[in-house]
């Protein structure tokens, strides 16, 4: 025999063991006299009302006694019933003392209904129709159950097919999780089509064909919910789960499945066919109450269970860094000590029967585990939904790089407000479950409102953030296009910055608009204040409108070489106040725009590359000139400069004459910043090719002047290279010195480059006189 049989059987039992006393009463016919004689008796009564009522005289003069009872007080007034919590459950205490002392009476007579059972069960009529009953009982469970392992044995082979396939899918899942639950229900069906087919075709009396239904409908019941359990745990097949949950969770969630259908229902079939057969009503409600204390502990000691396990999993939802945390923790230690009061609280309701309160509290905690339960495989559904439409495929990666970055930072928010509004909207179910009516009040026009204002500040916000990733791709696009453009680089910044603050000022004056904040003041507000800044702030303002103009016109740009009053250096950054400057040492410079009075840009579009060659007086200038254009026509064609130089070199010519040197000039045009290094290297250049021709370089030249005599001679200029031990000559020897130093001589030309040298030990240095024919 089955184990799931076990309590089917014992419920016919019980409800045949109340039957037997059914068997021995024989009906008496003499039952229907007291109906028919108060219908004797009360015909006459109604047929002389509707004669008075007939009558004009007599309806008046009825209704004229009626107004006398009222006005008299004979006729009182019902009092108002108190609808509270509190006659409620005074009521409810009544009533259940009363179902108290009614066991106790009943149990009093239990001895004498015992002995009339047995006294019953020794009469062989009773006892024939007794067998009679049970073996027609017998054959239509017999008949229903072999029935039902012929459906089960035709179902095996495909049964066993669905759950041998191994799927990843949900879907997939699912639908094969349907079928194998159609397959199991379609056993139980034919089960009860047998049972009911055949009792039909029976011929039973009314108490035990009550008794044959009653032993089927809780089969029939408690196999269903099983049915549904394993569809949702599915102990026996893990592949086909649909959600996370270890094998040794399912199988231990199945078992009290089971231990609480079989509880419940059969417990309950038990108790309405004993109420049925003659329980009284007082016995009735006392084993109701009974039933439910044993529901309430096998919950109590199934929390007690599983506290920790489920404490665990609590714990690890979420992130530990979430505000939540706290609170989820707190949760996690105490919730059994929740649910143990939750369960408490319900028996009582149900014992005491405060106003319809248990029907109410078990319809909404049905109804709220149903939606919590729907709502958690639709969020697991829109979470896997949103996870594939917004993934990026390479494609679309390939062609927009940084979309994915840029999609990386909305698509978290996008979750965590859809997932926000998604428990709200649950939230809001479960509050309409438990009597709440927020959609009542979100219907009515206060509610319309906040949500219409809710709904204005998303869209605000929605436009906010769309015109910004708008600005945003168009200036990453322009960057893109255009990497060496200087102005852009310089303006972009400028440009998006003032467009966030025009997007933040605009989206939050109509998000407090929204919000039903007066706005007009805030802007004669923020008008004044302006105009006070503006007053008390004239030399940032100053700074400011500088700033905006000088960039307006493109004068500088972020990587320019300028000089801006006494600085010069590299533009490093530019705010719409001041530009900061790092010159050649590294010191940086920062210069508010309303102290700059000129800008010198030695960067802008192109640069020349000045050159200044000095040569000596008796070269040859046009030989010159041409091996400087020769060497800079070098330097265009090859080398690591010529990419710089975009136009050929220049011969400017002789740009004066110097005191010892011919100055000659020249000059490259060349790509921004490029001149300074393609004069180094001409200059480098040039040295080598003048040193190869001969074409002398010179130093700075002195001439002097000695004199001559009037036919033109100059008297012979004598040099002397004195020793130490000549510095103290006599004295007639210096006098013929001097003398001779003041006779006109020739013309004396001292070169700054002639040779020093020195014969004496202390290593004095004596110039060396160059005498030149005045000729």
């Amino acid at each position: 025999m089955p184990p799931r049989a076990l309590p089917s059987l014992l419920l016919l039992a019980f409800c045949l063991l109340f039957t037997a006393p059914a068997f021995s009463q024989v009906p008496a016919p003499a039952a229907s006299t007291p109906a028919s004689t108060t219908a004797t008796e009360t015909t006459p009564n109604l047929r002389a009302l509707l004669d008075t009522l007939s009558n004009d005289a007599t309806r008046k003069e009825f209704l004229d006694k009626l107004r006398a009872l009222v006005d008299s007080g004979a006729v009182a007034e019902e009092p108002v019933k108190r609808e509270d919590w509190l006659s409620g459950a005074t009521e409810s205490l009544g009533a259940f003392s009363g179902a108290v002392l009614g066991i106790l009476s009943e149990i009093e007579t239990l001895p004498t209904e015992a002995m009339q059972l047995f006294e019953n069960l020794t009469d062989p009529f009773v006892l024939q129709r007794i067998g009679w009953a049970v073996s027609m009982v017998i054959a239509v469970l017999v008949a229903a159950i072999f029935a039902e392992y012929a459906a089960k044995w035709l179902l095996s082979r495909p049964r066993r097919a669905i759950e041998a396939r191994a799927t990843h899918s949900f879907i997939a899942k699912l639908l094969m999780l349907i079928m194998r639950t159609i397959l199991d229900v379609v056993p139980i069906a034919v089960f009860a089509a047998v049972a009911y087919g055949v009792l039909a075709l029976v011929e039973l009396s009314f108490i035990v064909r009550l008794a044959v239904v009653t032993v089927i409908n809780a089969n029939v019941l408690a196999r269903l919910v099983i049915v549904a359990a394993r569809a949702v745990l599915t102990p026996d097949a893990p592949q086909m789960r649909l959600f996370r949950l270890d094998n040794e969770s399912a199988a231990y969630g199945y078992l009290w499945v089971r231990r609480f259908t079989h509880t419940a229902i059969y417990g309950y079939f038990i108790l309405r066919a004993a109420w049925v057969l003659g329980l009284s009503r007082a016995a009735y409600v006392f084993f109701g109450d009974l039933l439910a204390l044993l529901l309430a502990g096998m919950s109590v000691v199934l929390i007690l269970q599983v506290r920790n396990g489920v404490g665990r999993r609590l714990r690890r939802l979420g992130s530990r860094d979430s505000k939540l945390a706290r609170v989820r923790d707190t949760v996690a230690e105490f919730w059994h000590v929740l649910m143990i009061a939750y369960i408490s609280v319900a028996y009582l309701v149900w014992v005491l029967d405060i106003g319809r309160g248990f029907d109410f509290l078990a319809r909404a905690t049905l109804l709220s585990i149903l939606a919590v339960t729907i709502a958690t495989l639709v969020g697991m559904g829109l979470i896997r939904a949103f996870d594939r439409v917004f993934r990026l495929n390479p494609e679309l990666h390939a062609r927009f790089p940084l979309l994915e970055v840029r999609a990386n930072r909305y698509i978290p928010i996008l979750r965590t407000v859809l997932k926000w509004v998604f428990i709200a909207f649950v939230l809001l179910v479960l509050l309409e479950i438990w009597g709440a009516q927020p959609f009542v009040w979100l219907a009515s026009e206060s509610g319309q409102g906040l949500v219409g204002r809710m709904i204005s500040i998303g869209i605000v916000l929605v436009i906010g953030l769309v015109l910004w990733e708008i600005a945003a791709a168009f200036a990453e696009r322009l960057r893109l296009t255009n990497p060496n453009s200087t102005r852009l680089k310089t303006l972009l910044p400028f440009v998006q910055n003032a467009f966030r603050v025009v997007l933040l000022t605009l989206g939050g004056l109509i998000l407090l608009s929204e919000v039903g904040v007066d706005i007009a003041p805030l802007l004669a507000g923020a008008g004044v204040l302006g105009l006070a800044i503006g007053f008390g702030a004239q030399t940032l303002v100053k700074d400011v409108i500088t700033g905006v103009f000088i960039l307006m016109e493109d004068t500088l740009s972020v990587g320019d070489v300028v000089e801006v009053g006494t600085h010069a250096g590299l533009v490093e950054k530019i705010t719409i106040r001041t530009v900061h400057m790092r010159d050649f040492d590294g010191n940086v410079h920062s210069i508010p725009f309303g102290e700059v009075q000129t800008i010198k840009n030695m960067s802008k579009d192109f640069a020349y590359a000045v050159v200044d060659v000095d040569i000596a007086y008796r070269e040859n200038i046009d030989d010159a000139l041409a091996l400087m254009a020769e060497v800079a026509a070098d330097m265009a064609s090859k080398g690591p400069l010529a990419e710089t130089i975009v136009e050929p070199f220049e011969v400017v010519g002789v740009e004066g004459l110097k005191e010892s040197s011919v100055w000659l000039r020249g000059r490259f045009k060349t790509r921004p910043l490029g001149q300074w290094n393609v004069k180094r290297e001409f200059y480098r250049r040039i040295k080598a090719a003048f040193e190869a021709k001969g074409i002398e370089i010179p130093f700075p030249h002195r001439t002097i002047y000695m004199g001559s005599d009037k036919k033109g001679l100059a008297a012979p200029l004598r040099v002397v290279n004195q020793r130490p031990e000549d510095i103290e000559m006599p004295a007639r020897r210096r006098a013929d010195a001097a003398r001779a130093a003041r006779t006109p001589g020739p013309l004396i030309e001292e070169h700054p480059g002639a040779r020093e040298r020195s014969d004496d030990e202390d290593g004095s240095m004596l110039p060396t006189i160059e005498e030149k024919d005045p000729s």
